[in-house]
């Protein structure tokens, strides 16, 4: 199956759902006909300014997110059968009000899917990988901004392999920085002087390390979601760069021990060479 054929068999994409971020390259486009509110960073006159090449794909957006939890701006609870999100969970600032949000606002056999970059195959593959405790440390701050930690940390180690930011070769042969330290430090200065949001990939995930979080999370009590689906692809197929998560308050327990998914997470990582 190609991209949008698992992704689609991942849930009932004939329910009401609420894709987040579309921006300009909907998942799900109202125009074809798809029972969808979206979510964005901008009304959809600004997204088609910053992006002209390829304003013809972006739909009107039904709520624009302002800093503040997406149940808040949405309003009431068990509205949805799903909520899709391709590459936005990495961006968010705190990933588990986030998923707090997003149960609140699905039924109660709802589904979440999710398509997370792998960071071992694209420009934060030099990151190290997110712990459970920096994902709480964001939901007891409460944080609505990146902190300037983060910034520096997504722009010093940003790289590319022989100038692409993804790719499906598992090696670091032509991986190199992007930008240089005193780029990083200006970034990370600015960061402290001023209030604004600014963008970043603040998390990294193997396969492996994503289904651990949320099985700690769940176990913790911080999240009702647990996996109910779950497909990543073979080394060397097309689609390498990310994997895909389904999660539901329906799931049942994960059948695996904390300490598996971490020797996963770990041979993931001692997947690609040097």
């Amino acid at each position: 199956m190609n991209r949008d054929e698992i992704l689609l068999s991942m849930f009932d994409p004939t329910g009401f759902g609420l894709e987040v971020g579309p921006s300009y390259n909907p998942f799900l486009p109202k125009a074809k006909g798809y029972n969808v509110e979206t979510i964005d960073h901008a009304d959809a006159a600004t997204l088609r300014e910053k992006y002209r090449d390829n304003a013809f794909q972006i739909e009107e957006v039904d709520y624009i997110s302002d800093g503040r939890s997406m149940a808040e701006i949405i309003g009431g609870t068990e509205r949805y059968d799903f909520v899709f999100a391709s590459h936005v969970i990495e961006h968010v600032t705190d990933i588990v009000r986030f998923l707090q949000d997003c149960e609140t606002l699905l039924k109660p056999s709802g589904r979440l899917v999710l398509a997370v970059p792998d960071k071992r195959f694209c420009f934060d593959v030099l990151r190290p990988l997110t712990t459970v405790g920096q994902a709480l440390q964001a939901y007891a701050e409460k944080r609505q901004r990146h902190p300037a930690g983060v910034l520096y940390d997504h722009f010093s180690y940003f790289c590319e392999k022989d100038g692409h930011g993804i790719w499906v070769t598992p090696d670091l042969n032509g991986v190199d920085l992007v930008k240089s330290s005193e780029e990083a430090r200006q970034i990370f200065e600015m960061a402290q002087s001023t209030p604004d949001y600014h963008d970043a990939h603040a998390w990294q995930f193997t396969p492996s390390s994503f289904r651990f979080l949320v099985k700690k999370l769940r176990d913790l009590g911080y999240i009702k979601s647990g996996e109910a689906g779950f497909h990543k692809h073979a080394i060397g197929e097309l689609g390498m760069h990310e994997f895909y998560v389904t999660l539901s308050k329906s799931a049942a327990r994960l059948p695996v021990t904390d300490m598996a998914l971490i020797k996963q997470a770990e041979a993931e990582l001692r997947e690609v060479r040097l």
